[in-house]
């Protein structure tokens, strides 16, 4: 299976993004520090990659002691990406889905905002991911790549004729890992990162060729530990602007001449934290694309984060008009 970019259309993007295309299945139980499964260490805020056999046995076991609430399509880079195209911005994302019902459920959501789908490879089974809340909303997260992610090798796109910003996010499975390190060399431009716990859990050594060809970095402060490189040394790297996602306490802004820190905004009502941070990375970006300040693109980060905490997953999302009237606020 091949998708080849034909030189002559050379088509013009916004955004690019690359990393994993989850279906997410949210449910509820009463206290996350209660549910016990097999060997498997649930925390608060915490996420981890299972294998399909031992997903689908928890799968079993949620559908009988927790409450199935929602679903939708998931993924950090997805979720980025799902945002600025609902917004308005001209979008498309490389990866990929299962030949299978989650698969076309992740396609459709996607067509549904805009995105260009013609880089997302169709075969196997589409990875899967278990969202599990408490009554304290706590959250925890399973992930199960899909076979898909094995066939991204047959992927060839010409990614120096796309012209757009390209925001990656990780891959659970080593397949996908593999292929986003190959698109990482063919790329000439820097990327927005933002690594996630899969990949912070991996380490240093592991995260070096994305570091290196990141410009802007998106991390929270338990990510940032798992890495074992200081700001500083983050930002020796050659990464310019680093945005530090501090959940409740709100975010941060380092560069080499600039620190900024603002609150995080109170919200009335919070449904799901799920992917909140996935809408402060589009908030931002956004910002920097529409030529906004570092403060600024902080600012659209938080309120659209924050915003995002109303409903399920996607629901939350902002939609185009109260985007555009909060950027109007901004200018």
């Amino acid at each position: 299976m091949c998708a080849q970019l034909i030189n002559a259309n050379k088509p013009v993007f916004d955004f690019v993004g690359c990393g994993a295309l989850n279906w997410d299945i949210f449910f509820e139980v009463e206290d996350l520090s209660q549910l016990k499964f097999e060997n498997l260490v649930i925390l608060p805020g915490r996420e981890t990659v299972l294998k399909r056999d031992q997903f689908l046995k928890f799968l079993k076991f949620l559908e009988k002691k927790g409450e199935f609430l929602f679903e939708c399509g998931g993924g950090s880079s997805a979720n980025t990406i799902y945002a600025l195209s609902s917004w308005g911005f001209n979008c498309c994302f490389i990866g990929s889905v299962g030949e299978d019902s989650f698969g076309k459920g992740v396609l459709e959501e996607f067509e549904k905002v805009g995105v260009d789908t013609s880089f997302i490879v169709k075969n196997g089974e589409t990875s899967l991911a278990v969202v599990i809340l408490d009554k304290k909303k706590d959250r925890f997260i399973a992930v199960s790549p899909g076979s898909s992610e094995s066939a991204l090798s047959d992927l060839e796109i010409g990614l120096n004729h796309l012209k757009a910003f390209f925001h990656f996010s990780s891959f659970a499975s080593k397949s996908g890992q593999e292929f986003q390190k190959k698109v990482l060399l063919e790329l000439n431009s820097k990327i927005s990162l933002d690594p996630g716990e899969v990949y912070a859990n991996l380490g240093k050594d592991f995260l070096l060729p994305w570091l290196k060809k990141t410009k802007i970095l998106f991390i929270t402060e338990y990510e940032l530990k798992k890495t074992g490189l200081s700001l500083e040394e983050l930002l020796d790297l050659g990464i310019s602007k680093i945005f530090l996602k501090r959940g409740k306490e709100g975010g941060i802004f380092y560069s080499k001449k600039m620190r900024i820190e603002l609150p995080v905004l109170k919200i009335e009502k919070i449904v799901d934290n799920t992917g909140a941070g996935d809408y402060f990375n589009a908030g931002v970006i956004a910002g920097l694309r529409l030529g906004f300040s570092e403060e600024k693109a902080l600012k659209l980060g938080i309120y659209s984060a924050s915003f995002s905490l109303r409903d399920f997953g996607r629901k939350g999302c902002l939609t185009k008009e109260e985007f555009q009237k909060y950027v109007n606020l901004l200018k």
